[in-house]
């Protein structure tokens, strides 16, 4: 099993470290290996050959050298017998212990999808309608938890959820294998219990587990549970691991130490810069102290990576080849451990990834959590693996789907035997919280004296029963005041169902305008109860009913009361609605569809004093080619019998909805709406860690009528031209509109290209 050693202080990652690493992780991303069913014996003193022990040290994306290394090492013809790894040197020595070559290990550095691998959940069109729902509420990407009377933060940026999956994946060839000693070549990884400090270094149990341990970066990563330690990057307490090599018996060791070096004066500029000087200041000092205990036998190589930097996984490709020309400069010493052909592929061969018979799946053991509707999720998920070939992707993806509901901290699986059977036994975790709050925040200006603003904070609870009920309550301030709770209650043997009560308390500011004068303003106070129920089978779509009945009251706030009165309805109806949803992204799309239909229909029933239909339609849709993106839109709305009440209004005009105009300018019972928006991601496109940039033009047309009959082909004529950046706080856009009307307008907004309206 792990075990601790030399207890030492916690040392923190680097900012720059703590991206390497969680890079590293990626390294097992994209291919699916073969998989291996019994322990290889190890070949390390099969003949009378020295034991030569790889040691392998972190640093992230500049890890990508150790490839390199490797390749050198398999074309001199050196046998490893031995290896140990940290961090990004745990990734690549463990699938090198495990078989792969350093070509298929470089071809996963060129091939990996490294900006999805640092995203938890599955991708957008297989999430449930529910939380797409929620990408349209401005709303900050953070959940801030509430435990046991204290509010609590995610212990990681990353929880690491998809990286597991592919550390699964690419060790699943020793899925069988727990003594680390009857790996094709044996291995130990290195990892730090953040608790006490202590080394703690995995020479058997769960090889993914161990790798994905010793990956992580504190911060970056969420820690991992293993017994009763709690685990992070080994490269705090031991960045290369040559003493652990030497005690696995090795005679001659090759070291690869590729760890960041300190910044230059110049840079340090900001407090994240200098406490990243201290700390890797400290990692050095550590690992030269470690570098003098080499002997005069040991080969130490440092690649030269000059400015690649820990997260920089999009120049693996040059790391590699850095990599290649190190240890090619270091072959006069090298050359000296090499063997012939015939003894170093007889060596080889032992040492191979085996082949994996994908058996059927006979039982699928799903372990308890604490929510009985939570654990039923994951059941109907992982459902389909039943009395199948086991296929690593297929299990990915329904795990994905099972983890794509949201209340999971992460979802584990193992293959078992039992009986002479083979099986899964999936492993959730839910998140250590059952209420959490998130914030959102919006933001528009003219620049001409018109802005508008809109911050939010919600609270929701989780598992309010045992049928997985979800209470949701917002709090708005700004432009949009108020308070809505609902609560979502899913029914049926799947959950596809639901019932949901809401009440809303909401207040809103409206202006009328005339040509270009704002004539008035209106506050507009609604009280609205409403009942929903709908059915959502597949995470692609949704059909709804709503009973819906409510008042608003129109107060005047700017404008001459000679003119213009307070008034207030009463209104009770049914909204239907069916949306259909595969966009990947609603800030910055690059593919899929979104339509939404509704039908409004209002009874004067209740007390209710207004009665009408609408009828309103909105589609989208995305598409990429490279750096270009092409969207398209169109957004109608018609009160079928003309009925004017402020229900049936529809609203256009702001950026990119008629450009030109102030936002919600225009008005009228009738609207229609067209338009192209063109925009091009600027920059250097592969790196992971950056704020993307975009420029972009629309042209857009359309207008709104009063009523049907004025309904005619004379459209207004908008564009724009943009730039737009996906900051922290949600897309941001700087852009200038104009139409042919005279009216222009600059635009500073936060919010989605897809300009929805808030619910």
């Amino acid at each position: 099993m792990m075990q601790a050693r030399l207890p030492s202080t916690p040392r923190c990652r680097g900012l720059m470290a703590s991206l390497a690493v969680l890079v590293a992780v990626l390294l097992g991303a994209v291919a699916s290996p073969a998989i291996a069913q019994t322990a290889a014996p190890d070949p390390a003193h099969s003949a009378h050959l020295p034991c030569v022990g790889l040691v392998l040290g972190g640093g992230g994306a500049r890890g990508s050298a150790h490839v390199g290394v490797l390749k050198v090492l398999e074309r001199e013809r050196i046998p490893v017998c031995k290896v140990a790894g940290t961090s990004m040197g745990s990734i690549v020595g463990g699938l090198y212990a495990t078989g792969y070559t350093p070509a298929e290990m470089e071809n996963l550095i060129d091939t990996i999808d490294w900006a999805d691998m640092f995203v938890d959940d599955p991708p957008r069109p297989g999430q449930p309608m529910r939380r797409k729902d929620a990408d349209f509420r401005y709303l900050l990407d953070l959940e801030i938890g509430y435990v046991d009377g204290r509010v609590v933060l995610p212990v990681g940026i990353v929880q690491g959820q998809k990286l597991l999956m592919l550390m699964r994946r690419l060790t699943i060839s020793t899925w069988n294998v727990n003594d680390f000693d009857q790996l094709p070549i044996p291995f130990r990884a290195v990892a730090a219990d953040i608790i006490n400090g202590d080394k703690v270094v995995f020479e058997d149990g769960d090889l993914a587990l161990a790798i994905r341990s010793s990956m992580s970066v504190p911060g970056a990563f969420a820690p991992v549970r293993v017994g009763d330690r709690l685990l992070v990057d080994g490269g705090m307490v031991d960045n290369v691991p040559v003493d652990v090599v030497r005690q696995m018996g090795a005679d001659r060791l090759i070291v690869v130490d590729v760890g960041s070096p300190l910044h230059k004066e110049e840079a340090l500029t900001n407090p994240l810069v200098i406490m990243d000087q201290m700390i890797s200041a400290l990692m050095t000092e550590k690992t030269e102290a470690t570098l003098a205990t080499l002997r005069p036998e040991d080969v130490l190589i440092r690649p030269e990576l000059g400015d690649i930097t820990a997260a920089e996984f999009n120049r693996g490709a040059e790391a590699i080849a850095i990599g290649e020309r190190a240890a090619e400069a270091a072959l006069p010493r090298l050359r000296a451990l090499s063997v012939d052909e015939a003894t170093y592929a007889a060596y080889r061969e032992r040492q191979r990834k085996r082949d994996f018979d994908p058996k059927l799946v006979a039982f699928l053991d799903v372990v308890e959590g604490r929510s009985p509707s939570a654990t039923r999720e994951v059941e109907r998920a992982v459902a389909p693996n039943l009395d199948e070939p086991f296929d690593a992707e297929r299990l990915e993806k329904t795990i994905g789907t099972a983890y794509g509901d949201g209340r999971f901290q992460q979802i584990d699986y193992r293959l078992v035997e039992r009986n002479g059977e083979r099986g899964l036994q999936i492993i959730p975790a839910e998140k250590p919280w059952s209420a959490f709050g998130k914030l959102g925040f919006q933001l528009d200006d003219n620049f001409n004296g018109r802005n508008s603003y809109m911050v939010s904070a919600e609270l929701t609870f989780n598992d309010v029963n045992t049928l997985g009920a979800e209470w949701r309550n917002v709090l708005r301030l700004g432009r949009i005041t108020g308070l809505l709770s609902e609560f979502y209650q899913p029914l049926g043997e799947t959950g596809a169902f639901y019932v949901k009560p809401a009440l809303e308390l909401r207040n809103e500011s409206f202006p009328l305008w005339i040509e270009d004068a704002q004539l008035a303003e209106y506050r507009v106070n609604r009280r609205q109860v409403a009942v929903e129920a709908g059915w959502s089978p597949q995470p692609e779509w949704r059909i709804s009913a709503q009973l819906v009945a409510g008042k608003d009251r129109g107060d005047l706030l700017i404008g001459n009361p000679a003119d213009f009165t307070n008034s207030e309805e009463k209104y009770a109806g049914v909204f239907y609605n069916a949306t259909w949803d595969t966009l990947d992204n609603i800030n910055f799309p690059t593919r899929g569809i979104r339509v939404s239909a509704d039908l409004e229909t209002y009874h004067d029933t209740a007390g209710a004093n207004v009665e009408g239909d609408v009828a309103r339609l909105t589609a989208d849709w995305a598409q990429a080619w490279g750096r270009y993106h092409l969207l398209l839109g169109a957004h109608l709305s018609s009160a079928l019998e003309d009925d004017s009440f402020f229900q049936t209004q529809g609203f256009l005009g702001g950026f990119l909805n008629l450009s030109g105009f102030d936002e919600r300018a225009l008005f009228g019972t009738q609207t229609a709406l067209a338009r192209a928006v063109m925009y091009r991601r600027t920059g250097n496109t592969s790196r992971l860690f950056s704020m993307p940039m975009f420029v972009g033009a629309s042209l857009e047309t359309g207008n709104v009528w009063a009523t049907k009959d004025e309904v005619d082909d004379d459209l207004i004529l908008a564009g724009s031209l943009f730039v737009g950046f996906s900051t922290p706080l949600g897309p941001m856009f700087l852009a200038y509109g104009a139409n042919d009307e005279g009216e222009n307008s600059w635009y500073l907004t936060f919010g989605s290209l897809l300009r929805p309206q808030v619910k």
